[in-house]
């Protein structure tokens, strides 16, 4: 019994106790910030070749224009662990160091990376392809430890849904759900869920040929802001024109309780997590003042007062031939439908992506990173480590 519970307590304790690997911090964790000549890293992630033509396609659009801030994108492939030996035998080979599998080797690349590495050779954006292979319960470990590793300020990820040729959208499952919303709890950067309905069309658009219409309905706090700044960004490309639609409500009331309706779930989260009313002000202004000086001819925005759910509906709806929408996860509003079975997407995204909206228009919705959003990282930062110096650490 000695010897038994001598070799058996270690392989106990590895599997059971997973301590947080300890990395330099950074702080570049939004695409929001004060700096905008610093390079912008993105961890896009997909599943299968579905989602490429449309991942490219949004990173086209994010590319910007500036020579110091260009942007790097780090293109993961999320494969689900089989029950293979060929697979498991992969997976202790890549596992040796405790982090995913880089591929690196030319002989045994992932095939659906080409398509990344080929728009790369065609544009002035950074790409770097890499695997994870692991159980869907645990590979959004992998996707927050690689946004950690990697330095990233935004982690994309597919919808749990694709849409069929009738035009609705279809679930691949409930745990490629779940991988979203643990994404979402423990992510070290902000996060942007991509609901495709063709955004390009169903393969990759040249960047001559880009010609899109974005809109980003504003409601204010940090969620809107982060998607407030990310649309920013994309207008600066010469194809993108965007559309800043700012809803408010009328004198008296706020946008939580339009209608009466009080809706005490989405204030709690609200408040917990998004910025006071005079940031989200101060921020549009800026926002108007640089659209006025460098982004006249690509950026229109207007603003709407609204005096129930109706009107914001009719709002949105008559933006509803354009190309893409940026939302911002949890903004201070009301639900726009009554129950919803995707509630990661928050009360204004679960309605883009309903099939009451449109079965044309791609939605971003997107959530702006939170320090005190997980209080278990999976990697634990050095208090007396090197900030972020925009270089990549990993080899």
């Amino acid at each position: 019994m000695a010897l038994f519970t001598t070799f058996i307590t270690t392989p106990i304790v590895m599997a059971v106790y997973k301590p947080a690997r300890r990395v330099a911090p950074y702080k570049n964790r939004t695409v929001k910030r004060k700096d905008l000549d610093t390079e912008l890293r993105l961890l896009a992630c997909f599943h299968s070749s579905r989602n490429i033509p449309t991942m490219i396609n949004l990173v086209e659009c994010s590319r910007g224009t500036r020579k110091r801030g260009r942007l790097c994108v780090y293109a993961m492939h999320l494969m689900e662990l089989s029950e293979r030996s060929s697979a498991i035998s992969v997976v202790h080979k890549a596992r040796k160091n405790g982090l995913p599998f880089w591929n690196k080797k030319r002989d045994d690349r992932d095939q659906m990376v080409i398509a990344f590495e080929a728009y790369q050779q065609l544009s002035s954006v950074t790409i770097r392809p890499m695997t994870a292979i692991s159980a869907l319960n645990t590979i959004y470990e992998d996707i927050c430890t690689s946004a950690h590793q990697k330095r990233a300020a935004m982690i994309l990820l597919p919808f749990h849904k694709h849409q069929r040729v009738d035009g609705s959208l279809e679930s691949l499952g409930h745990s490629l759900q779940e991988v979203n919303q643990r994404v979402l709890r423990h992510s070290p950067c902000s996060v942007g869920i991509l609901i495709d309905r063709g955004f390009g069309g169903t393969t990759q658009v040249s960047a001559s040929d880009v010609s899109y219409k974005i809109v980003v309905p504003f409601f204010g706090g940090s969620d809107d802001m982060e998607a407030l700044a990310f649309g920013m960004r994309m207008a600066e490309h010469p194809g993108i024109m965007l559309t800043v639609l700012k809803l408010v409500p009328e004198s008296g009331k706020t946008l939580l309780t339009l209608e009466g309706q009080d809706t005490n779930v989405i204030r709690v989260e609200n408040d917990k997590n998004s910025n006071s009313e005079a940031d989200s002000e101060i921020f549009f202004s800026e926002f108007v003042q640089h659209a006025a000086k460098k982004l006249q001819d690509s950026v229109t925005h207007e603003e709407r007062v609204v005096e129930s759910k109706a009107d914001v509906v009719a709002a949105l709806k008559s933006m509803s031939k354009n190309n893409l929408f940026m939302v911002g996860r949890m903004p201070p509003i009301a639900p726009l439908l009554i129950s919803t079975d995707t509630p990661e997407l928050g009360p204004v995204g679960s309605f883009l992506a309903s099939s009451n909206f449109s079965n044309t228009a791609s939605v971003l919705v997107i959530q702006h990173y939170y320090p005190n959003g997980n209080p278990h990282p999976f990697v634990d930062e050095e208090e007396n480590g090197v900030t972020d110096d925009g270089t990549d650490t990993l080899v």
